[in-house]
């Protein structure tokens, strides 16, 4: 992408070969604003009192019913198969349904019930997540563009230990996401870029990309590897793109990796990896959409990250 290439350019010239990534800065720093968690941990203590007032404050911040934010939090002590599984954790409906039979677990994040004995829910969480992050970090490919090694501040592991040790009433508060980073930082950083409200998620981008794109993209989604291989149901994949076509809003971070993943099958089948399969080459219009929607989506998720 033209601009993975121009930072690699920037790099390059000025002799650098370190990168900081802020990857793990929202999970670690209290970047979601949600009271879920500290709700969690004022369960399992059965501090129903406390329970009660960080109910109201939080459901008058959030303009939802409290109870609504009771049973977030008290559904995460029942198995799934009790309670069901969030809409955000459920796989990208375009997936083909005997691959999420078979790939369930991996596709939901291998989620676990919390336990009310033992360490606190957040604990639990934070471990989790932590897992997650692992596995994110294991699948990012090496830069062949410019050699240079990311480092990840926010997962250095004394930060670790003093951010999963302290109360989680520390890091959110109602209307306040990263708060005790941004108290920390009082004087040291511009009070403009620590007010700053948090950037939205930019949508507008990828939808543009693909009403403008919609005839590549429709003969590209002809022949898709991911169908052919039972991963994608091709016909509903079409048909989420007819959604965002037309504005409606679905899940871009999912269409983003059915994109990447389809890019890597078809660069195996080139390669003739992929078995009964022939080497081919797709075509440019293929490979220019799917670069171009691609750079779209990747652009517009990064908006969504700030301090």
């Amino acid at each position: 992408m033209e601009s993975s290439l121009q930072f690699a350019i920037c790099m390059k010239s000025q002799g650098n070969h370190v990168v900081l990534s802020g990857v793990g800065g929202d999970e670690v720093m209290g970047g979601v604003p949600t009271p879920t968690p500290e709700l969690e941990d004022l369960l399992a203590k059965a501090k129903f009192g406390t329970l009660a007032h960080q109910l109201k404050v939080w459901a008058l911040n959030k303009r939802k019913p409290w109870f609504h934010l009771f049973l977030e939090a008290a559904r995460e002590f029942f198995p799934p198969a009790l309670v069901g599984v969030p809409k955000n954790k459920r796989p990208a409906p375009w997936l083909n349904p005997q691959f999420v039979k078979r790939n369930r677990e991996a596709l939901q994040g291998y989620e676990t019930r919390l336990k009310f004995f033992g360490p606190l829910p957040t604990f639990q969480e934070n471990v989790s997540t932590l897992q997650v992050l692992r596995r994110h970090m294991a699948c990012e490919a090496l830069p062949s563009d410019h050699p240079r090694e990311k480092r990840y501040p926010y997962l250095d592991r004394g930060l670790l230990e003093f951010m999963y040790a302290i109360p989680r009433e520390q890091l959110v508060r109602p209307g306040q996401r990263r708060s005790l980073m941004r108290r920390a930082l009082v004087g040291i950083v511009p009070d403009e870029l620590l007010s700053r409200k948090r950037k939205a998620f930019v949508a507008r981008g990828p939808m543009a990309s693909i009403s403008d794109r919609w005839t590549d993209l429709m003969e590209f989604t002809q022949h898709l590897c991911s169908s052919e291989l039972g991963i994608v149901d091709s016909a509903c994949f079409s048909s989420v793109l007819q959604r965002v076509r037309e504005g409606q809003v679905i899940a871009l971070v999912a269409l983003l990796r059915t994109f990447i993943i389809e890019a890597w099958l078809r660069n195996l089948q080139v390669c003739g990896v992929l078995p009964d399969t022939k080497p081919g080459v797709p075509s440019a219009s293929h490979v220019l959409a799917q670069k171009q929607l691609e750079n779209s989506l990747t652009g517009s998720a990064r908006t969504s990250r700030s301090i």
